[in-house]
């Protein structure tokens, strides 16, 4: 969809995509599997579609295991499934010989593409399997990260209100404390010295 290099082959338009699409899309009931389904929704909804029936994310699944990994989709298919997938620099290249995606040879972008949506249902089977074998991380990933997926969306897209003069008001106080933290220090250490310098601290 989309690409409008010099040749491009004929391609449906993005408009009718999205219009025979958006039933399918917008469905509670048709489940899907996404990786990184919050940006799939606000892509969407960028088209006026809201996003429905995403039960599961592989982005959320890879956290809620080894929150101390990598978890973009490529280093995931290695780790999980030994599989080297396309980066999105070998597609649309980097710097200054970056391209747009709609650059990109049609037949190599759907490579990627597929590859993507390939990698995102063999990880959720390979580590959904992983979670609902232990109760807590099941919890963890059933009772709280899925349901507040769709939360964290809607402040994202609709932003939060906040009380300024109570935040300022915070700030004060906090700045006053630091100040006071700050003073204390230097009187145990008998001269002023950069509380931000491990070294420093450290004699």
């Amino acid at each position: 969809l989309a690409h409008d290099y010099p040749g491009a082959p004929a391609q449906v338009k993005l408009e009718r995509a999205l219009e025979l699409l958006r039933p399918w899309l917008e469905r509670a009931d048709c489940r899907k599997v996404g990786e990184d389904v919050k940006l799939a929704m606000h892509l969407f909804a960028n088209h006026g579609i809201a996003l429905a029936g995403c039960v599961h994310d592989t982005l959320l699944e890879s956290y809620v295991l080894e929150v101390h990994e990598r978890h973009e989709l490529g280093a995931l298919a290695q780790r999980h499934c030994g599989w080297t997938t396309l980066a999105a620099e070998e597609v649309v290249g980097k710097g200054a010989g970056r391209i747009p995606f709609s650059s990109v040879e049609a037949g190599r972008a759907t490579e990627y593409a597929a590859e993507k949506a390939d990698c995102a249902l063999a990880l959720h089977d390979l580590l959904f399997r992983k979670i609902e074998a232990d109760e807590k991380l099941n919890f963890v990933y059933g009772k709280i990260e899925m349901p507040v997926l769709p939360v964290l969306y809607r402040m994202e897209r609709n932003g939060v209100l906040l009380d300024k003069d109570k935040l300022g008001f915070q700030s004060h106080e906090l700045g006053k404390e630091i100040l006071d933290k700050e003073r204390r220090a230097y009187e145990a250490a008998g001269q002023p010295f950069n509380l931000g310098s491990p070294k420093q601290i450290g004699e």
